[in-house]
């Protein structure tokens, strides 16, 4: 039941709003989905993307290779047709050339190297510019490689075998090869930021039998594992360039990978220039000269950038945005990338010491207390669809009803509240946490007026700046946290984000931002896993729905649409434009990172 005097000043303070709301927290998205698991994974998670049209062309320098996956778990390169690339019926044929100027919602706080790059969708969208991951999604949302050219597990999926692509070399000439992968996938087992992906590895070194081949051992069966490389655990750098950065922090900020374009010049907050590629090895991509990428934190100033020609393109969250930008599609035409994408959502810091957020009482008050449909359609226009959990319809583990609220619940709450009081005297009070987006302000005080009038004494609002957010979060220095994740194609990806071995004490980076340790959750990402079973995870992935409304560990908005807007003159954002090189059609755009293309199709009018 919706309590009048809640609605009431919800509504006066959506009617004083000039700027409308967009949840733009920036999460460390995993990505992954296997290779070499095509035949036995069947289970569908969530990345984002766009309709499918094929664009022929890749690269000529290897001879096809015949692998039929049909009965077994081996993925192997087979090169694509000869044939001419074309772009979606509506583009034509794409031309090469062309500078392009992107503006993005966030800097990335760290250095450019894979195992310490503090990542959200910004700095995913420019890694992917110099990094090639070891595996991409295919249309049929299941795993291929990509740098790599097969990935094969043994018969528990305790080893894997992940070939090198042939004749494939680094932007400083570092050929890349079994010892490159090693050396990637090393770094990011001891890294303090990513290490925690790689916790069940036990070993990854050369196969002996052929330079071109890492293995990977685990203590557990990981029939998964592949998903995990599609994303930043997957970008492979270059080994000679990691050396020398080693003990030259400059050359940190200069990224040297093997992907379709070079690194130029880079300016913390600024902005990250690069350069095409005329060598990369999969053909004929890239199609611009020049990409460059311009920080600007602000939603709506993002926006007036592109419409005043300031940028030719744009990347969006924002429902006004969204919609006024689906209004003038003849001036500025756009993507919604939305396929299996993320949750908007409030994170609850769940087991800090001392804080009234260990109850589930508090947990479950805020989000009774919460309206998200009132500012969804009065703020967003309606654009998005509220959420319930962390699976949207299109994702496996998705339930129509989980039991979590989707209306106000204001008398619920403050009956949850009082009971905690009655047993826990004292000031009652929370700190809440979001970006310097105005937008994301007016979103805090709205929560703000609902968390006090379910009986919360005081509640405070911290913004904090993008490029620093996702820091916040990964020490756990936060109660209440505005976020969005858990785009992907399987259960496993969101491993990281909520299994115990992720949490770490306040203060040490951990992917597990909310600090959630539940045996429960544990054994239910363990088993999924583990499995190769399409049933079996299927049942694991609603009984972690069902698990995440019981215990509120979060506060769920709605699922998120991405837009990537631009000029008339911009082409091939698609994500289906990016032929695969195992022959097994086009990508899809995501891949576990929400609202995320490949640069190397874009083109421009010339």
């Amino acid at each position: 039941m919706r309590t009048t005097s809640s609605k009431r000043r919800t509504a006066t303070l959506l009617g004083a709003a000039v700027v409308s709301f967009a949840l733009i927290a920036g999460a460390c998205s995993s990505d992954a989905k296997p290779a070499a698991v095509k035949a036995t994974t069947t289970d569908a998670a969530e990345p984002a993307a766009g309709s499918d049209t094929t664009v022929a062309g890749a690269a000529e320098t290897d001879p096809p290779v015949t692998g039929d996956t049909t009965g077994d778990t081996t993925v192997t390169d087979t090169a694509p047709p000869d044939t001419a690339v074309v772009g979606p019926p509506d583009e034509g044929t794409p031309t090469p050339g062309g500078d392009l100027v992107m503006a993005v919602e966030g800097e990335t706080s760290s250095p450019w190297r894979p195992a310490e790059m503090v990542c959200a969708i910004s700095c995913h969208q420019i890694a992917r510019t110099v990094y090639d991951p070891l595996m991409l999604p295919g249309s049929d949302e299941q795993p291929h490689p990509y740098l790599a050219s097969a990935m094969e597990p043994n018969a528990d999926f305790t080893v894997w075998k992940i070939t090198a692509r042939d004749g494939v070399k680094f932007h400083d000439g570092t050929p890349f090869d079994g010892a490159a992968i090693v050396d990637n996938l090393n770094r990011g087992r001891k890294s303090i930021l990513v290490g925690t992906v790689f916790k069940s590895v036990t070993d990854v070194s050369v196969d002996p039998a052929d330079p071109m081949v890492a293995v990977v051992t685990v203590s557990k069966p990981w029939a998964a594992l592949p998903f995990t490389l599609m994303g930043q655990p997957g970008y492979m750098a270059s080994p000679t360039w990691l050396a020398a950065s080693d003990t030259d922090d400059a050359l940190k900020a200069k990224p040297v990978g093997t992907g379709p374009f070079v690194f130029v010049d880079y300016k913390p907050s600024e902005y990250f220039k690069a350069k095409k590629n005329p060598d990369y090895w999969n053909q004929p991509y890239p199609y611009l000269d020049n990409i460059e990428f311009r920080v600007i934190a602000d939603g709506l100033t993002r926006r007036d950038a592109l419409k005043t020609g300031s940028v030719d393109m744009l990347h969006t969250t924002n429902g006004e945005v969204i919609t006024e930008f689906r209004d003038t599609a003849d001036l500025f035409p756009s993507t919604e990338i939305t396929f299996k994408g993320e949750t908007s959502y409030t994170m609850f810091h769940v087991t800090q010491e001392g804080s009234p957020l260990l109850d589930k009482r508090i947990r479950c008050a805020l989000a009774f207390a919460s309206d998200w449909p009132t500012v969804n359609e009065t703020v967003n226009a309606g654009v998005f669809q509220l959420a319930n959990g962390p699976f949207s319809p299109t994702q496996t583990g998705y339930l129509a009803d989980n039991g979590f609220p989707l209306e106000q619940d204001m008398a619920k709450a403050q009956e949850l509240v009082a009971a905690y009081k009655a047993e826990n005297p004292g000031a009652l009070t929370l700190a809440l946490a979001t970006t310097n987006d105005e937008t994301n302000l007016v979103l805090a005080n709205f929560q703000k007026q609902w968390y006090e009038e379910a009986g919360i004494d005081s509640v405070t609002i911290d913004q904090i700046d993008q490029g620093q957010f996702i820091v916040t979060a990964l020490l756990g220095n936060f109660q209440v946290f505005g976020w969005r994740n858990h785009g992907g194609l399987d259960l496993d990806q969101q491993y990281v984000w909520w299994h115990s071995s992720s949490s770490l004490p306040v203060g040490e980076l951990a992917l597990n931002f909310g600090r959630i340790k539940d045996p429960k959750l544990d054994a239910l990402l363990d088993a999924n896993r583990a499995s190769n079973d399409a049933a079996e995870k299927k049942q694991i992935a609603e009984d972690v729905n069902t698990l995440f409304a019981t215990e509120c560990y979060n506060s769920w908005s709605w699922w998120t649409v991405w837009m990537v807007a631009h000029t008339p003159k911009v082409h091939g954002i698609d994500g289906g434009n990016l032929v695969l090189p195992d022959d097994a059609g086009n990508a899809i755009s995501g891949s576990g990172i929400a609202g995320t293309f490949y640069p190397q199709t874009i083109w421009m009018d010339s």
